[in-house]
């Protein structure tokens, strides 16, 4: 399915972690605008007066268009998988406990394989089996 633009308004302007700026959308999504020479030319974001005046400006949101071609699942979609992959991380790390802890390995050393265990889980299987 073909993505649409779909244009949303700028409310507000907020930091990610990193120090980049996102502009807040009237949806509720967010869209990262950066000032990166050479690559994007966006000056005006280094100025609270300048991000000011932007605020009320339409620009497209990536979400929405997604969301509106069908190609980013339902919130129970998401949920779905999401619960999935947290049972399958559970049950790695529990196997891999029980076994380290029956193979004579310290709690420590046993907590080490739990975490590698759950590291080392192939997602895409998980994924693979649900119905």
């Amino acid at each position: 399915m073909e993505k649409k633009a779909v244009e949303r308004t700028i409310v507000a302007f907020q930091q990610d972690r990193a120090g980049d700026w996102l502009a807040v959308l009237d949806c509720g999504h967010t869209r990262h605008l950066r000032h990166d020479p050479p690559w994007m030319e966006r000056a005006w974001l280094t100025s609270e007066a300048e991000r000011r005046r932007r605020i009320g400006q339409r620009i497209p949101c990536q979400t929405c268009a997604e969301l509106a071609a069908g190609s980013v699942p339902s919130s129970e979609e998401r949920r779905r998988i999401a619960e999935a992959v947290k049972a399958a991380c559970l049950q790695a790390a529990l196997e891999a406990y029980q076994h380290a802890q029956l193979s004579g390995l310290c709690r420590e050393g046993a907590w080490d394989l739990a975490v590698d265990a759950i590291r080392s889980l192939d997602v895409t299987k998980v994924l693979e089996k649900l119905p």
